[in-house]
C-alpha cells in the first residue's frame, strides 16, 4: 500500500537526519527506545487519482528522567524545522507538498510527548 511506502520513505529521511533517535511506527516489532519519533499516517485518494492527501503525525517522545524540558523542546524544534523542508528521494513514492497544521504538548507517566501534524500530498512514481 502506498501509505506504508510513503511512511517508510519519510522514516528513512528522519533516520538519516537524526541517527541517535529511534524512528519508526507504533507497531514496529522492535523495542522503541527514547528519544523517539513515531510516525502515523492517515490518507485519502484525491478524486480517484493516484494522488493522496494525508495527515502525517510525528510523535516526538523523550524520557523525562533523562531529558530536560528544554532538550525535548529543542528536539521538537529540530524535527519540525526538518519536516517543513522534507524531500523524498525514492524510486517508489513522490512527495508533492507538506504543510504543518497542528501540534500539542502531552505528558504520559514519565514521558514528554509532542505530536506534530502535517498535511502531505504524495503519489506513486
Amino acid at each position: 500500500m502506498i501509505d506504508g511506502i510513503f511512511t517508510e520513505a519519510v522514516a528513512d529521511q528522519l533516520r538519516a537526519r537524526f541517527p541517535n533517535v529511534y524512528v519508526g511506527l507504533p507497531q514496529d516489532d522492535g523495542r522503541i527506545t527514547m528519544p523517539a519519533i513515531v510516525l502515523e499516517l492517515r490518507s485519502d485518494t484525491v478524486l480517484s487519482s493516484p494522488l493522496q492527501r494525508g495527515h502525517l503525525t510525528t510523535l516526538v517522545c523523550s524520557q523525562a528522567d533523562d531529558t530536560t524540558p528544554d532538550q525535548h523542546y529543542q528536539l521538537c524544534y529540530d524535527v519540525s524545522t526538518f519536516m517543513k523542508t522534507l524531500t523524498i528521494n525514492s524510486t517508489k513514492v513522490q512527495l508533492h507538498g507538506i504543510k504543518p497544521f497542528n501540534s500539542d504538548q502531552q505528558h504520559a507517566e514519565r514521558h514528554w510527548q509532542t505530536p506534530m501534524q502535517y498535511i502531505v500530498g504524495f503519489s506513486p512514481i
